[in-house]
């Protein structure tokens, strides 16, 4: 492994200084005035205007430091020193923040500025030292120029009597995001102590780290993030015969087209999966960011990994899936940092993703766009009795002290994913969004009009070989009194209802804000020892499970519905009703490559992760809502 503890080059300080410089080194300070400053006002520069209460951190005022966990010149490695695969502890362990340098220029605008005015007075005897408070040592790295240079201060954290004089630059990173409040409380108070001619003098400036936030749905897409179609060849160097995975080649059609509509041209993010396509599953992409030199917000991109540990994981260093790898061994880097957070214990409960479905694969996650109290959107996740997410993953989302997690019930899904039963668009008016939802009563209907209207011998799958269907041969007639599809009906309405409720109850959305899609669900056959019961997925492809492109345009997977008036009634619904919203939605055909794949399969948003442009979050130390941890 590369020299963790070398030097700063002069062209990496150089930039440093020019930023720290442009925050304004002031004037020299007199004993009565301020000792250490931070960016107390979030303008992105150090002036008086920052000497108020800057011991002090609200909603309002304090300085933010950003977690360094990014990889700004990419030389964290992906393999061990003989091309072994690495643990995922060991995969994780390596970011910007694991060494004391100033990692090129990247690095330099992801850290914090700090200053002490030059001191007048001080005598050759002066001694400071400038150290975080107990709970945050190992938690807060400071980094001070001497000689042009920025080096990581001395754990004594002491500074000469001759910087005093001249004054001090220097510069903060957090060395990790809040994980437990009972650990760390996100803040580091960093004190400066002063000593000369037997008097002593201190100064506090308190820093919290910037929490970790979900991108939502509104923001533009930037890229997809798609499975590598050589598989399994693709994991970290592997050597086995390239298969496509069926329908492959017609999902990436269809999905390249919806994107180029949109104007989103960008290439695909290709993904190693070793054959598991399941991409919305991997991971959740989100992002930190604090006041920048301009005083505009400074992001650095967080993939959060997926906690899920399968019922065969492939060693017990390794729980987590192997195509949730990538988050560390390829999308790392420059300004994009890797997060993992998952429950030790559960290594020794796989069964629990056996039996109880994968609750905290990331597919189970969402973000309610921006709303009231929550600026920057709300998470949101499915959860239930012994269908839970990790419970370390979902404690370390509620110590980022926004975006207040959100649980409703989705225990009656087979897979168990929220995804499968709403998603979010834009819309004029309202709250700027709307929360489109499976409606199983809607797709019932549907199938009822178009016996009406004569259709009721027509197949149920249109354009699908029969042996490709979960009941062959099945008619629209015979799915009226089907009893999976009545029965799945059945659940599947209550399931939603019930989560409806939940989502009115904890976080005020109403009908209004409600556009409702036909969907048409069916009761899974499982075993009577099955420890889950009465679960449901779709039949058609599920129109929810899709995404949306931030541009006015949806991508959905293709209905295969029956047809009336030459049209799929159910495409032909979905598509009235985004209309009315200002929605364009592109068809993604995905039947072969996710819904007809196993037991409960799953559809585009299954598939299809996204990383989104973050130019137009807004800055959340400027919300008023959700909460900031308490201090220890």
């Amino acid at each position: 492994m590369r020299d963790h503890k070398r030097i700063a080059g002069i062209g990496t300080c150089a930039v440093v200084l020019a930023q720290l410089t442009a925050c304004g080194l002031t004037a020299a300070a007199t004993p009565a005035e301020v000792l250490l400053r931070a960016d107390t006002d979030r303008d992105g520069r150090l002036t008086s205007a920052d000497d108020d209460r800057r011991d002090g951190w609200t909603d309002a005022r304090g300085a933010i430091m950003l977690p360094n966990l990014d990889d700004d010149t990419s030389r964290c490695p992906v393999k061990g020193r003989g091309g072994e695969r690495l643990t995922d502890a060991a995969l994780a362990a390596c970011n910007d923040a694991a060494d004391e340098v100033v990692n090129g220029e990247d690095d330099a605008a992801d850290l914090a500025p700090l200053e002490i005015p030059a001191v007048k007075g001080v005598s050759s005897a002066a001694r400071a030292t400038l150290l975080p408070d107990a709970s945050s040592r190992d938690r807060v790295r400071i980094f001070i120029d001497r000689g042009g240079r920025l080096t990581a201060l001395g754990a004594d954290g002491g500074i000469r009597a001759d910087e005093l004089r001249r004054g001090v630059r220097l510069a903060v990173e957090a060395r990790d995001f809040v994980r437990d409040t009972a650990v760390w409380s996100g803040f580091g108070d960093l004190t400066l102590t002063l000593t000369d001619g037997g008097r002593t003098r201190s100064d506090t400036v308190r820093l919290r780290v910037a929490p970790v936030l979900f991108q939502h749905d509104l923001l533009r897409l930037d890229q997809a993030v798609v499975a590598s179609p050589a598989a399994p060849v693709t994991l970290e160097g592997g050597n086995a015969p390239a298969e496509r995975t069926p329908g492959a080649k017609e999902y990436r059609r269809d999905l390249r087209r919806g994107l180029n509509a949109e104007g989103l041209r960008k290439p695909f993010i290709e993904s190693p999966a070793g054959g598991d396509q399941w991409m919305g599953d991997m991971f959740k992409s989100g992002y930190a960011s604090m006041p920048g030199p301009d005083g505009k917000e400074h992001h650095i991109v967080v993939n959060l990994r997926s906690p899920a540990v399968p019922p065969d994981f492939p060693a017990r260093d390794r729980p987590l899936r192997d195509a949730s790898r990538p988050v560390f061994t390829m999308m790392r880097g420059p300004g994009v940092a890797g997060l993992q957070q998952f429950d030790a214990e559960a290594v020794d409960r796989p069964d629990d993703n056996l039996y109880y479905g994968s609750a905290s694969s990331s597919g189970n996650f969402g973000t309610i766009p921006p709303y009231g109290e929550y600026p920057t959107g709300r998470i949101l996740y499915g959860g239930e009795g012994d269908f839970t997410p990790d419970k370390t993953f979902i404690r370390m989302l509620e110590a980022q002290g926004h975006q207040a997690p959100l649980a409703v019930d989705t225990s009656w899904l087979g897979v168990g994913h929220l995804d499968e039963f709403l998603h979010f668009v834009p819309r004029q008016g309202g709250k700027g969004w709307s929360m489109i939802v499976a409606d199983p009563r809607l797709g019932m209907d549907l199938l009822k009009q178009v016996a009406r209207d004569g259709g009721g011998s027509q197949p149920l799958v249109g354009g699908i070989a029969p042996a490709d269907t979960p009941f062959p041969g099945l008619t629209v007639a015979q799915a009226l009194t089907k009893p999976e599809l009545v029965n799945g009906t059945r659940i599947a309405t209550a399931g939603v209802e019930r989560a409806l409720r939940q989502l009115r109850d904890g976080a005020g959305i109403t009908e209004a804000d409600i556009i409702r899609l036909p969907a048409l669900f069916t009761r899974l056959d499982l075993p009577d020892d099955y420890p889950r019961k009465d679960l449901t997925v779709t039949y058609l492809p599920d129109v929810v499970n899709g995404i949306s492109t931030g541009t006015g345009g949806y991508l959905a997977p293709a209905q295969h519905g029956p047809r009336h008036d030459g049209r799929d009634v159910f495409q032909h619904a979905t598509e009235r009703a985004l209309e009315r919203a200002g929605v364009r939605v592109h068809w993604i055909e995905d039947w072969d490559y996710s819904h007809n794949v196993g037991t409960a399969g799953g559809d585009i948003h299954c598939v299809t992760n996204v990383q989104r442009d973050l130019t137009g979050t807004t800055p959340w130390w400027r919300s008023t809502g959700g909460r900031t941890p308490a201090k220890n």
